[in-house]
């Protein structure tokens, strides 16, 4: 018994360094202030302005992982759009904000990126300003309760496949 619990707690200090394999991705956040939407429906601005970005950077540190050994995906964020519109809503005990998805509200991001390998030279790099939809067009406009900012995701995931995994 002795050795079998050593082998779990020894193969948990190895966990670490198993995960951390793959590539990493960095995001700045320039001028969040200035970004067209990312206003909290509920709750502190500060508060879900860091849990937004905090979610984006852990979806793209995801994908990043499935890049080869060392190299880094640096992305600086200059403008911001989240999906859906902020509307003044009663139903919910008193007034509050609620955000309303639709296609006539998609999601939008811009920034610049680069691509760098262990050696810290530029493999790509380039300045993107992506819409979640095409226009009068639903898809990509899915909503899910239990999947936050699954539109950006969604989004994010598809350039990252388009234009850094296949080199688009």
């Amino acid at each position: 018994m002795k050795i079998l619990l050593r082998f779990i707690f020894n193969s948990m200090l190895l966990l670490p360094a198993v995960t951390s394999a793959g590539g990493s991705a960095i995001i700045h956040w320039s001028n969040p202030g200035d970004y067209k939407d990312i206003k909290a429906p509920v709750g502190t601005q500060e508060r879900f302005q860091a849990q937004t970005f905090a979610e984006l950077e852990s979806h793209m540190q995801k994908l990043a992982s499935s890049l080869p050994d060392g190299q880094k995906l640096e992305m600086t964020v200059t403008d911001l759009d989240l999906a859906g519109d902020l509307r003044r809503s009663d139903i919910i005990q008193g007034y509050s904000d609620i955000r309303l998805i639709k296609e006539m509200f998609p999601a939008k991001i811009r920034f610049n990126y680069r691509l760098v390998d262990i050696d810290g030279n530029i493999l790509k790099q380039g300045n993107e300003s992506l819409k979640s939809m095409p226009p009068g067009s639903a898809a990509g406009m899915r909503f899910s309760a239990s999947n936050r900012l699954s539109t950006e995701k969604r989004m994010l995931k598809n350039w990252f496949t388009r234009t850094i995994k296949q080199g688009g």
